[in-house]
C-alpha cells in the first residue's frame, strides 16, 4: 500500500541539495545487531521518515500534522515487519517519523563466505 503515491518525490538514505518538495527522505539511523544461541541472530532497524513540505511558511506545520497523522495510522508495518517505538516531531520545519522494525535471522553455514546484505528502506510511502 502506498500511502502518497503520485506527486510526492521519495529520497532513500540521502537528499540531494535541490530536493523538490513536498518529498519524503526515508534513513536508516540505527542498527543493532547480537548474536543468540547457535547460527541464530537479531536485529532491531532504526528509521527516520522525513518529510518536506511545499506549503508556504504559515501553512507548513499544519501540513506536517496531517501527514504525522497519516503516517502514525499507516506505519503499523512496513512490508510484513511490524514497526515499534513509533515518535514524530517538527524540526526546522521538517517533519521526522521515527520507528524500529525488529527481525530474526538464522544462517546456515554451507562453507562459503557470509555475503553483504542491503537493506531496504522502500517503506511505500
Amino acid at each position: 500500500m502506498e500511502i502518497y503515491p503520485t506527486g510526492y518525490q521519495r529520497y532513500d538514505e540521502d537528499a540531494p541539495e535541490d530536493l523538490k518538495k513536498p518529498a519524503f527522505l526515508v534513513s536508516v539511523t540505527n542498527q543493532d545487531y547480537s548474536k543468540r544461541m547457535n547460527t541464530k541472530y537479531k536485529s532491531v532497524v532504526s528509521f527516520d521518515v522525513a518529510y518536506f513540505s511545499d506549503q508556504g511558511a504559515a501553512e507548513i506545520k499544519r501540513d506536517c500534522l496531517q501527514k504525522q497523522e497519516d503516517l502514525f495510522r499507516a506505519f503499523d508495518f512496513v512490508g510484513t515487519f511490524k514497526t515499534r517505538n513509533k515518535n514524530s516531531s517538527i524540526t526546522n520545519q521538517v517533519l521526522h517519523l521515527t520507528f524500529d522494525v525488529s527481525y530474526s535471522e538464522m544462517i546456515i553455514k554451507t562453507g562459503v563466505p557470509m555475503q553483504t546484505k542491503t537493506v531496504n528502506t522502500n517503506t511505500n510511502i
